[in-house]
């Protein structure tokens, strides 16, 4: 285990005050947590049960920032490379969420050769799959699942919830994914390179409690949103800002807006 080697990488990511500060206060972090890590992996059990970085969060920092697997603590990332295995082959423990790791280990683990033979064998077993792609970022969505590959970087984000969309085509390529595996149609529009336009549609004719409801779930998320219905078709107009001083919009309020959408057939 060799952690305090990459505090550069997380100076890097920080920004909080100057470099030479920021690489300090990075390089303290790093040995704080790489004795916290020795302690709790020579506790074994506890390690599995209750690691002491909670969920785990530590070791998913150092795979987001590209700390290498043979750097990685050890036991701690075979029980995480564990978890996400029974999660995804078996649906067995708890419900996971923003979960990093390399995507030759999700492959390895998964016991797939390629992400060729990813998207052929899960394409089989999820009864509903969907894939989109743009250079080197690829989605991919199935039953309760939702892969966020970035190629670039070599790692894959396990059910994205709190990843911000700080991005024109990523915005777009998460709208094009969500509008296929929900069957709700959408489009998308850039007025400017950080304004957005969404517009999605429905046919349903929901009660205006369940249209109130909408209308509040989606101010709390988004910088604007109108409501119109036509002719049995429920509209929805969604303005996003990603001028890195708004709130930002998470991949978890796309998702669960999209689904918000897809249930409104079910309320009329």
């Amino acid at each position: 285990m060799e952690i305090k080697k990459h505090n550069q990488e997380l100076a890097e990511r920080i920004e909080l005050l100057d470099t030479g500060a920021d690489k300090q206060l990075a390089l303290e972090l790093m040995e704080l947590h790489e004795g916290k890590c020795k302690e709790c992996q020579e506790d074994r059990l506890g390690c599995t049960v209750r690691p002491a970085c909670n969920d785990r969060n530590f070791l998913n920092m150092l795979i987001e920032i590209g700390v290498e697997p043979q750097d990685l603590p050890s036991y701690c990332y075979k029980q995480h490379l564990g978890r996400i295995r029974k999660f995804i082959l078996e649906r067995k423990g708890r419900s996971m969420k923003d979960r990093r790791l390399p995507i030759k280990d999700l492959l390895s683990t998964l016991s797939v050769p390629s992400i060729r033979q990813f998207n052929i064998q899960f394409s089989k077993v999820w009864k509903k799959y969907s894939r989109t792609r743009e250079h080197d970022l690829m989605l991919v969505a199935g039953d309760s699942f939702l892969f966020h590959f970035n190629f670039a970087r070599g790692v894959v984000i396990v059910n994205p919830v709190t990843l911000p969309i700080d991005k024109t085509g990523t915005f777009k390529l998460y709208v094009d994914l969500l509008s296929e595996h929900y069957d709700v149609p959408a489009d998308f529009s850039s007025v400017t390179l950080n304004w957005w336009m969404l517009r999605l549609s429905s046919k349903a004719t929901p009660t205006k409690s369940t249209v109130s409801n909408l209308e509040d779930f989606l101010s709390e998320r988004f910088e604007a949103s109108h409501i119109s219905a036509r002719d049995g078709t429920l509209e929805i107009q969604i303005e996003v800002i990603s001028d890195g001083n708004s709130e930002p919009v998470y991949v978890g309020d796309l998702v669960d807006t999209f689904k918000k959408v897809k249930s409104l057939k079910k309320s009329r």
